[in-house]
C-alpha cells in the first residue's frame, strides 16, 4: 500500500518537471550526473553521506548553478538540513536516502508549503501554488512562469491545479484500504460407507443364485435330465461368468475405499 496515497499525483508531477522521471529518478542528481562522476546509488546512502556528496557537488568547479539537488524531487543541502534539523529523531544521520525517505521528504516540503491548510480550507488554491513555485523552480506561479528569474516552468499552472483536484479527491476519499484474501475453507466429500455396502450388496447377486437360488429346486431335476458332458460345460462356463463378476464386485469395492482414502487424507 502506497503511504503517500493522498498526496502521490504531486509527487509525481514534481518528478516530472524536475525531469528526474526521465533519469534514475530516486537516484538522479543534479544535471544527470555532470558533478557527482557520473550516476551514483542515492537509495543506499545514508544522510550524511549524502550530505558529504552534495558538499562535493558545490564545489565541483563546473557547477555553475551552485546547486546540490538530489534524488527524485531534487532536494538540495540546505533543504535536507533543515529538514533534519527540524526533525532529528526522524532522519538521523544514519538513515538511508531512500525511496520511502525521499518522498517523505517531499511530503514534508508539501506541508511546509501549506498543502494541508489547503486541504482543510484555510488556505486558497492559488496561495498554495504560488507557494510550491518557491520550493520547486520547475513548477508554474499562478502567472504561468517560475517563480525565480529566468527559470522556466516545465507546466502549465492548469496542470498544477489538475494534479492538486486529484490530491484534494484522494484526501475527501481517504486512504483505500488493502483487501486480504481470506481462504474459505471447503469441506473434503466424504464417500459415505453405506456405499461400499451397497456396492457389495449388488455384486453379489450372483454368488446367492450360485448358492442356492439358481441351482435350487426345479432347475436340480432339469440339469438332471441333461446330458452329462454338456452339463458339465455348462456348469464350466457358468462358474468362468460368476468369477469374473464376483471378482469386478470386490475390485469396484477395494476402489471405493481407495478412494475415501485419498479424499480424506
Amino acid at each position: 500500500m502506497d503511504k503517500y496515497y493522498v498526496y502521490r499525483p504531486m509527487l509525481d508531477l514534481i518528478g516530472f518537471t524536475e525531469g528526474t522521471d526521465k533519469g534514475n529518478a530516486y537516484n538522479e542528481t543534479l544535471a544527470y550526473g555532470a558533478y557527482t562522476g557520473g550516476d551514483v546509488n542515492l537509495v543506499s546512502m545514508t544522510l550524511a553521506e549524502l550530505d558529504a556528496l552534495q558538499t562535493r557537488m558545490l564545489k565541483h568547479p563546473k557547477n555553475a548553478l551552485n546547486s546540490s539537488a538530489c534524488g527524485r524531487y531534487q532536494i538540495v543541502r540546505t533543504t535536507a538540513r533543515n529538514i533534519r534539523k527540524d526533525l532529528p529523531s526522524r532522519y538521523p544521520a544514519t538513515r538511508k536516502f531512500d525511496k520511502d525517505c525521499q518522498d517523505e521528504m517531499a511530503c514534508y516540503l508539501l506541508g511546509q508549503r501549506g498543502i494541508d491548510k489547503y486541504l482543510a480550507g484555510r488556505l486558497s488554491e492559488d496561495t498554495l501554488i504560488d507557494n510550491l513555485a518557491k520550493e520547486w523552480a520547475s513548477l508554474p506561479t499562478t502567472a504561468g512562469k517560475g517563480h525565480y528569474g529566468g527559470q522556466h516552468a516545465a507546466v502549465t499552472t492548469l496542470k498544477v491545479r489538475s494534479a492538486l483536484a486529484e490530491v484534494k479527491r484522494r484526501h475527501a476519499e481517504g486512504q483505500p484500504v488493502e483487501k486480504v484474501e481470506v481462504p474459505v475453507p471447503v469441506e473434503k466429500p466424504i464417500v459415505p460407507e453405506k456405499v461400499e455396502k451397497e456396492v457389495r450388496q449388488k455384486t453379489n447377486w450372483l454368488s446367492g443364485i450360485f448358492g442356492g437360488g439358481f441351482f435350487g429346486g426345479g432347475f436340480a431335476a432339469w440339469f438332471a435330465g441333461i446330458d452329462k458332458d454338456v452339463l458339465i460345460l455348462i456348469l464350466i462356463v457358468a462358474a468362468i461368468v460368476i468369477a469374473g463378476v464376483l471378482f469386478a464386485g470386490e475390485w469396484i469395492v477395494r476402489r471405493v475405499k481407495s478412494i475415501r482414502r485419498e479424499i480424506e487424507a
